[in-house]
């Protein structure tokens, strides 16, 4: 009987914590992820916060040697009833190209996944610009709970090209308050309207010619991810390509409410 009594309890343990450690399912995605085309990305919670950093591994090359290149990675997960909103990004050789994906964390068929929509942008020349962006979508699982962290290093661009308050003709803000030598950068978000704002979490790089950024913003809400270009700091315009994501309960349609748009900011 008292074995009986031992079991049951530890049933109702894992049932409510979902998780050897206690942690409960989709509340934080520290650990390793693969999607279905066996990319990896290994995560790392900041702290108490809503806020990741770690390593992207992809399989994927679009140039040879690319799969055997890691990247940064940054995003932020929002909890929500029933899971929670989640959105990263990565910029691929200093921001030459950079992906952003946005998307949830949802228990189907008794595992967390990732349910994700991307957005990939490319540096083009102006005649070019219309072929710039890419979007697919991406669904990852969890590999195991190790953590990883981003490698330390600085970035090429000064940070007073992405400081500011960059606004669009649709009334859409995005402040950016912070900007690391390393090429973090955190800020508010505030759409048109809206009297709370969304906290901004991001990376930027660049060269010379260009400014790439990738950043996220969440509240209970929504979630959105952009991924931009600032091709001459002086005329001071964003080009940016977004995703926007709602959370869904369904297993059968998690990406019910996806929306995606393209803003010019200025500041």
């Amino acid at each position: 009987m008292q074995t009986f009594t031992t079991l049951v309890f530890c049933l109702g343990l894992a049932l409510a914590y979902g998780s050897p450690t206690g942690r409960v399912p989709c509340s934080d995605l520290t650990g390793t992820w693969r999607n279905q085309l066996g990319s990896n990305m290994t995560v790392t919670r900041i702290g108490n916060s809503h806020k990741f950093t770690g390593r992207y591994n992809t399989s994927v090359e679009s140039t040879a040697g690319a799969s055997t290149i890691s990247s940064d990675i940054s995003g932020q997960v929002q909890p929500v009833a029933g899971g929670s909103l989640v959105a990263f990004n990565v910029l691929w050789n200093h921001g030459a190209s950079l992906t952003a994906w946005v998307g949830q964390c949802l228990v189907c068929d008794g595992q967390e996944k990732l349910y994700t929509t991307w957005v990939l942008r490319s540096v083009q020349i102006p005649r070019k610009r219309w072929m710039s962006t890419r979007i697919n979508q991406d669904t990852f699982w969890r590999v195991d709970e190790n953590q990883a962290t981003a490698l330390d290093g600085n970035v090429n661009v000064p940070t007073s090209d992405v400081l500011g308050n960059w606004k669009s003709v649709t009334g859409d803000s995005v402040e950016i308050t912070q900007a690391s030598e390393q090429g973090s950068l955190e800020g508010l978000h505030k759409a048109p309207g809206a009297a709370n704002g969304a906290t901004v979490y991001g990376r930027f790089d660049g060269n010379q010619t260009y400014t790439a950024l990738g950043f996220a913003a969440a509240n209970d809400q929504y979630i959105r991810g952009w991924a931009g270009h600032i091709y001459n700091s002086e005329d001071r315009v964003m080009e940016t390509s977004w995703l926007s994501h709602k959370f869904s309960n369904l297993c059968n349609d998690p990406r019910k409410y996806v929306e995606y748009g393209m803003d010019y900011y200025s500041k």
